[in-house]
């Protein structure tokens, strides 16, 4: 029987793979055309002076973003979840985080939020909390000096692969070093001119943590992430409370933007879908004339 691996790393036509038993790790070559990426299965050829990837198993999903082009560009395979981390400073943008949860529901990625440094008093901080919560997400409050909130989300972790995303300097680093004392990611600090988190980790990677027997993936810490050229139906589908009214409307090829007799627009109206997040959707569409 052949044994198994999943990529932690690539670097041009190498990669770092992880053993699905025995959790030691090998380098292996692949060929150009071939394009694993973090989290997928592979199976190997051994060579008397090389490890060969010959075969990337069926991936079940995928984590992705845009390409400089707008196209679906995948960044890691087979995540069970996804742990998106925002904190007072640097303070989120909703329409990052609704981006997210768009791939996340896309994708079929269950997302667990984490609201870090929230021992910082900020009204408006608490009300984004406060509106994720009652659209049903998995959230969890967490700050430097209450190690305990942060071990809550430990039994999520277990038995699964968890991509953690957030911009640089939310800490990511802290809560996973918390969570997985054996796991060290590459850590940044905010930009004292911008306010901005830095590129820090440049390479999408995943760690294995053996207490929990669960995988992590670190994605690139940056200021943006970007969707994927979509259309406007399908944006809407990844806003949870908007998929109930999708297929009401008038017309079948409705936008939800201007078009009468819209069920998403009467929702909004009748304060069934909040203002804020049906303004994020329109922002988001808005932002798909880039790719034109």
């Amino acid at each position: 029987m052949t044994d198994l691996y999943r990529v932690s790393s690539t670097q041009k036509t190498t990669a770092t793979l992880i053993n699905c038993d025995d959790h030691s790790k090998i380098k292996a070559f692949f060929a150009r055309k071939m394009k694993p990426i973090c989290g997928d299965v592979v199976e190997i050829e051994a060579s008397k002076s090389a490890y060969v990837i010959k075969k990337i198993q069926k991936r079940f999903n995928s984590f992705c973003r845009a390409d400089n082009r707008g196209r679906k560009q995948h960044m890691a395979a087979n995540v069970d979840q996804i742990m998106i981390v925002m904190a007072v400073e640097p303070f989120p943008t909703r329409d990052i985080l609704n981006r997210y949860l768009v791939t996340a529901e896309h994708e079929d990625i269950e997302p667990i939020l984490i609201f870090n440094k929230s021992d910082i008093d900020s009204k408006v901080f608490i009300s984004i909390i406060n509106q994720y919560e009652q659209l049903g997400y998995n959230v969890f409050k967490t700050s430097k000096d209450e190690v305990a909130s942060i071990n809550d989300i430990k039994p999520l972790l277990k038995d699964k692969t968890t991509v953690i995303v957030g911009q640089s300097g939310v800490g990511k680093s802290s809560i996973t070093r918390v969570m997985m004392p054996s796991v060290v990611l590459k850590t940044g600090k905010l930009s004292d001119k911008t306010g901005k988190g830095a590129h820090t980790t440049s390479v999408t990677q995943m760690y294995y943590d053996e207490p929990l027997n669960a995988n992590i993936i670190d994605s690139p810490g940056v200021w943006e992430y970007g969707l994927w050229i979509m259309t406007p139906h399908e944006i809407a589908g990844g806003f949870r409370e908007f998929q109930d009214y999708l297929g009401q409307c008038k017309f079948s090829n409705c936008t939800h933007i201007h078009e009468p007799q819209c069920a998403i627009m009467q929702a909004v109206k009748d304060n069934k879908i909040r203002e804020n997040r049906y303004h994020s959707f329109l922002r988001i569409v808005d932002s798909m004339k880039y790719w034109a």
